[in-house]
């Protein structure tokens, strides 16, 4: 028998994995440039992927993004995807994924 842990389960106890976290990103042509740290704008020495997920169409709000696995210059590497659901090109909504 397993003792009661005392927590709620079920869907209402779920919480989000790695869940993104907005970003201010500064971008040429769509393409990150720059992300802002700590007070500082951190210049991207090279995108080392991109791809795209669109997805849940049917949906009031769909899942349209484009992500982005960059280098920042120093080494650090950082997972970047732009929202194409919630803004434009120019407005639109930049988040990072936790660094792992």
């Amino acid at each position: 028998m397993v003792a009661d842990a005392g927590t709620a389960s079920g869907a209402g106890a779920l919480r989000p994995l790695n869940a993104p976290q907005p970003a201010r990103v500064e971008a040429r042509a769509g393409w990150p440039a720059a992300v802002w740290e700590r007070g500082l704008w951190l210049p991207v020495d090279r995108v080392e992927d991109v791809w795209r997920i669109d997805d849940e169409w049917w949906r009031e709000v769909s899942v349209a993004r484009t992500y982005f696995e960059v280098l920042l210059e120093g080494g650090r590497r950082l997972t970047l995807f732009f929202d194409r659901a919630t803004g434009d090109r120019e407005t639109g909504r930049w988040y990072r994924q936790r660094d792992g």
